[in-house]
């Protein structure tokens, strides 16, 4: 016997039987009663469907997919604003020259050394909040 507490009905069903299937389904988001197939497969379900329409769930992934790339596109013009800030700045180096050239872009430190953007930011971070050592006094 497989039992497993149903989360649209809350009865407590036997999978071993086969799917415990409610036609029409309510969604649990929009709240709109829709025919089972409307709603995607999900296996961990005791009826097998999600419990949220397809809709429903491509509407919430494209947002959570806009926030994520707005969030993203915020934290690099911020790490961008802070390297400007102490003297960093990006050039475009030549990778293969030719015709058809290939550039890549280099990180600069203020003494003109290429660095790796987390390496640049790290020394800002410990620039900007030095750690104290056992001395009293604070370490770059």
């Amino acid at each position: 016997m497989d039992l497993k507490s149903c989360g649209y009905c809350k009865e407590l069903v036997d999978l071993s039987v086969g799917p415990h299937i409610h036609d029409p389904k309510k969604c649990r988001q929009c709240g709109e009663v829709l025919p089972a197939e409307a709603f995607d497969r999900w296996p961990s379900s005791a009826d097998g469907r999600r419990h949220s329409c397809s809709e429903c769930v491509s509407g919430q992934s494209a947002a959570s997919r806009a926030q994520g790339v707005a969030e993203k596109d915020k934290q690099f013009r911020d790490d961008k604003e802070k390297l400007k800030e102490h003297g960093y700045r990006w050039v475009r180096r030549v990778v293969q020259p030719g015709p058809d050239p290939v550039f890549r872009w280099a990180l600069l430190d203020p003494l003109g050394q290429e660095v790796s953007k987390e390496k640049a930011l790290g020394a800002i971070e410990l620039a900007e909040n030095p750690v104290p050592n056992d001395f009293g006094s604070s370490v770059y």
